[in-house]
This record gives structure tokens, C-alpha cells and sequence, in this order.
């Protein structure tokens, strides 16, 4: 009997101290990786803040799940890349809502619901059955939020299934290796020779004024061949030779992305941290700027708060084992130019810079005025040359000290960058 009893209490004092050391609670600290001096990556063990289990990645306000499961990645998964991945996009998501919620005092960030985070998720979205067959054109090398939706009616799986209504997600893409030369999209802030992409942009306008020049020195020959400054003949040999200069350019320029770019491209965007605030800041941006469209605007909007979290003005930079491609600079002095306008470039880094333009001449206020900005931008029609100044002009009346003084600051600002 007196065994008996010290031995429980031998059990007793056994379970207490290896419950410090059990492996449930050991993994709610795993590696992730952080930026530490001077920007470069490293991988730390930190823990796994807000977890409601002890065995999954599953917490308050997100669960990480890998493709379309929707069971959470177990905290002691045996692969060590798929557990890397989701013990990193868990920790940043979390360290994103605490910045959106504590430094922005977002009160919609607050009320958000839990979220569901996919990694190695190549499916498409498709907005009336939320993701399309795995074969039909797989996603590598970018990230995704996706807003809540309902399937349409009798929308089944591949297997037969009916598809459930969905809330708010978050996609993380797998990471393939891709030839830059086999890249369907070179431009200005995308992975592409920037020469090439700059002599694009002026070959439709030089064109386009070429032509038109042609046509009206056509019609003056015709009708009025007394007013012509310059002989007809001349004037055609002159348009017809800066078209051809500026073809022999653009294909000229084609050729030399060896001297700008690197071999191949890869984006790893679960191990990059401000691609995870990024894709958060589009979820504490949509009670504005919904996340249905992908325009300048709204990523560059998105872009700010994450390097603004990462006190960082750069994104995916000198990381080069999870990401070949060509960051983002939010410190570059780039003046505006109509290309920045388009879709194709929705991701380059021009509106970034210009808001970090004025985080540079509002220190103090920047985020909360760039932040009320969201109320007066439209998601889907909102342009950088207009409406983003107007926004911030606008934004200023509340939230700047002395609107009327910094509103010329702001339009010094915009003049600066070729506004």
C-alpha cells in the first residue's frame, strides 16, 4: 500500500513536469521566418499566438489548411516544408490582425470572421463554385484573397459533391521554378526587362500619333496641298521612319533581357512576410475596397500597409531562396506615366513609392490618412492620376493638423511625381 501511494505521487510529480516538455505544448512554438538586421531573412522559433487546439493550426481567427482539405495541417506534420509554411503564414496573418487591430484601430479587422488560409492551393477561383477542377490552368508563384460567396445553384464538386457556401480565404500558391523567357508578361514591376517594357509603352502613342499625323498630312495633300509645311513626300518617308524605329526598338529590346533579368522566376509567397500582410491588408481594406478587383489602386493601397507593417519600404527583396523575381521598391522615384493605369501593371510598385512619398512628408500621420483615403476611393474605377490625389486631399481635412497647409504639401507631393 505505501508503494502504492509513492508511487502515484512519483506519477503525479512525472506528469506535472513532463507536461512542460510534452511534445502537444512543445509545438506551439515553430520556425518561422523573420527579417532581421538590415532586412535579411531568418528563420527563428517563435510561437503560434491565439491557437484554439493543441494538435492543429487552427486558432481564433484563422486556420491553415493545405489545398482544398478543409482539416488544419497538424502542428507535428512530418513534412517539414508543408509544416514551415503554414506555421509561418499562421504567425504573420496573426501578427498582421494585431497591427490592423492595435496600431490601425480597424474595428471591422476586429469583427472579421475566422478566416481560412490554403497553402499549396493551385486551384483558380471561380466566384460561382469557388474553385475550378485541378486541371483546368493550376496557379504556381502568387497568393490570393478570396472574398465570401455562395455556389450557383446545384454546383458540384468533381466527385460529386454539392459545394458549400464559403467565407473569406486566403491562397498561397506552390512555388515552381519558370524559364523568364517563358514568362506570357514582361512590364514595369512584374518580373520583365524594364527597357522593354518602357519602349512598349511608347511604341502604341508614337504609333498611334504617327498614323494620325500620316492620315491629316494625307488629306491636306488632297484638299488643301498649298498648306502642308512640309512637302508630302517628305512628311511620309518621315512617318513611315519613325514607325520602323520604333518596331526595330521595341524587338531590339526584346532580345536583352539577359542583361536585366534572372534565368528563372519563383515566388514562394507563403515564406514571404509582406506578401502575408499584403494579402491581409486587402481583407482589412474590403469594408471599402472589396477584393473582387485587382487595380493599381487597391494593390498599391494593400502594398503600403504591408511594408508599413514590416517598417520596411521594400517587398520580397534579398530573399532569393523563396523568391527570383523582381521586388518592390517603395522608396523608387519614379514620375507617373499612363501605363500605370493599366491592369497589366495593377501590380507594379508606382503607387506604393508615391505613398511612401507621403509617409516621408507625414511621418506622423501617414498611416491614418492614407488609411481614411479607403473611404473615398471606388474598388473598381478609382485611377492613380485622379481620383488617389483627390482621396488624400480629401482624407487630409480630417485627419491631417493643419489641412489647409499640408494639402499643398500633398500637392507638392504629387507634382514631385509627375502628377
Amino acid at each position: 500500500m505505501l508503494f502504492s501511494k509513492n508511487f502515484s505521487l512519483v506519477c503525479i510529480v512525472c506528469s506535472f513536469v513532463l507536461g512542460t516538455i510534452n511534445p502537444a505544448t512543445a509545438q506551439m512554438s515553430q520556425n518561422v521566418l523573420v527579417r532581421g538586421k538590415h532586412f535579411a531573412p531568418m528563420i527563428v522559433s517563435a510561437e503560434m499566438p491565439n491557437l484554439i487546439s493543441t494538435t492543429q493550426f487552427d486558432g481564433k481567427y484563422f486556420k491553415v489548411v493545405k489545398g482544398k482539405s478543409e482539416d488544419a495541417i497538424a502542428l507535428n506534420e512530418v513534412d517539414e516544408t508543408t509544416r514551415l509554411k503554414a506555421a509561418n503564414v499562421y504567425y504573420h496573418l496573426n501578427k498582421a490582425r494585431d497591427f490592423w487591430v492595435n496600431t490601425i484601430h480597424s474595428k471591422y479587422v476586429e469583427n472579421l470572421p475566422k478566416i481560412t488560409v490554403r497553402i499549396e492551393h493551385i486551384n483558380k477561383f471561380s466566384d460561382l463554385g469557388h474553385y475550378y477542377n485541378d486541371l483546368i490552368e493550376p496557379q504556381y508563384n502568387n497568393a490570393l484573397s478570396i472574398p465570401p460567396g455562395t455556389p450557383m445553384d446545384g454546383a458540384k464538386t468533381p466527385d460529386g459533391k454539392p459545394i458549400a457556401a464559403w467565407d473569406r480565404e486566403i491562397w498561397f500558391r506552390p512555388v515552381k521554378k519558370i524559364r523568364t523567357a517563358d514568362l506570357p508578361n514582361h512590364g514595369v514591376g512584374a518580373a520583365g526587362n524594364p527597357l522593354a517594357a518602357y519602349t512598349a509603352m511608347l511604341a502604341k502613342p508614337v504609333e498611334s500619333t504617327t498614323l494620325s499625323l500620316f492620315i491629316q498630312n494625307t488629306l491636306l495633300d488632297i484638299f488643301h496641298p498649298t498648306e502642308l509645311a512640309t512637302p508630302y513626300e517628305t512628311s511620309v518617308f518621315q512617318e513611315v521612319g519613325t514607325i520602323a524605329l520604333t518596331v526595330l526598338a521595341l524587338q531590339t529590346t526584346k532580345h536583352m533581357d539577359k542583361l536585366f533579368l534572372e534565368k528563372y522566376y519563383y515566388l514562394d509567397t507563403a515564406m514571404i512576410p509582406e506578401i502575408i500582410y499584403h494579402e491581409f491588408s486587402h481583407m482589412a481594406l474590403s469594408d471599402h475596397l472589396v477584393i473582387s478587383h485587382s487595380t493599381p489602386v487597391n494593390e498599391g493601397m494593400a502594398d503600403y500597409f504591408a511594408t508599413t507593417l514590416g517598417d520596411n519600404a521594400h517587398i520580397a527583396s534579398k530573399i532569393k531562396k523563396y523568391s527570383l523575381a523582381m521586388p518592390k521598391d517603395g522608396k523608387n522615384k519614379k514620375n507617373y506615366n499612363p501605363a500605370y493605369e493599366t491592369k497589366a501593371l495593377a501590380n507594379s510598385d508606382f503607387v506604393l513609392s508615391v505613398l511612401w512619398s507621403v509617409r516621408k512628408e507625414f511621418p506622423e500621420t501617414a498611416d491614418q490618412l492614407i488609411y481614411k483615403a479607403r473611404e473615398f476611393l471606388n474598388t473598381d474605377s478609382s485611377d492613380v492620376i485622379n481620383d488617389l490625389p483627390e482621396a488624400l486631399l480629401e482624407s487630409c481635412q480630417t485627419v491631417c493638423e493643419n489641412p489647409r497647409a499640408d494639402r499643398m504639401k500633398l500637392r507638392e507631393v504629387f507634382t514631385n511625381r509627375g502628377f
